[in-house]
């Protein structure tokens, strides 16, 4: 008999090609009506082009837009940084693990949802 991880019951992860595509998968997850929370995470880093801003602007806004839509809570976790050293500090390190933050928020929402807001 197959094992499965509980890990992959709970979970699932779906992988987007760039920052501006995280809200309408966010939306399409959401929608699906498989999911109790939607947690987008990534990073933006700043690099030499001037499209930081909005790259960084349009993933969060994208991400508020499907909650919005599919009515499941969709939780941005997409650090905006200004460079690698400063994403990975956020992402576990020194600066703590703002992906976990965003874990619990999640399920913090998924579950006000569920109990209070039916």
């Amino acid at each position: 008999m197959p094992r499965i991880s509980l890990f992959n019951l709970l979970f699932k992860v779906v992988w987007v090609p760039g920052s501006f595509e995280i809200g309408i998968v966010a939306e399409k997850l959401g929608k699906s009506g498989k999911y109790h929370a939607i947690l987008c995470i990534g990073a933006v880093i700043r690099g030499d082009t001037t499209h930081y801003d909005d790259v960084a602007n349009s993933a969060a806004s994208g991400v508020l837009f499907a909650g919005l839509k599919s009515g499941v809570p969709c939780i941005v976790g997409v650090l905006t940084c200004d460079d690698m050293e400063q994403a990975l500090n956020r992402a576990g390190g020194e600066s703590g693990n703002k992906d976990a933050e965003g874990a619990l928020t999640a399920i913090e929402m998924a579950s006000l949802f569920e109990h209070h807001l039916k």
